[in-house]
């Protein structure tokens, strides 16, 4: 298990490296991380809409690639991840509702 402090020292790389040696799993980081943002996101409104619980099914999923394991978060904008609402950052859009049927490029290739 990763504390809060532990996962503030590192960076991707790091938090990859942790991960590539078995010191850490995706899941623990990925806990770490949504720790990390409750605490902080009331004061920065970064997240809009929480991926949490599929994040947590990813985690639990085989990952490959060099970040493997590694939490991050998707902009809204032109980020599209299929199934979850989209307003390309934009307020006015809010209401509008688009949920895109397929991942974005750049997402489908992260």
């Amino acid at each position: 298990m990763i504390t809060d402090e532990e996962y503030g020292r590192f960076d991707a790389v790091g938090l990859a490296e942790l991960v590539e040696k078995r010191e850490v799993n995706a899941s623990e980081l990925l806990e770490a991380a949504l720790r990390r943002a409750e605490a902080l996101n009331p004061s920065l409104n970064a997240i809009v809409i929480s991926m949490a619980e599929l994040a947590r099914e990813r985690a639990q999923t085989p990952l490959s690639g060099p970040f493997a394991g590694v939490p991050f978060l998707i902009k809204d904008l032109r980020q599209d991840y299929a199934g979850v609402p989209s307003s390309s950052g934009s307020r006015a859009l809010r209401n509008v509702r688009c949920v895109p049927e397929a991942h974005s490029e750049i997402v489908r290739r992260w």
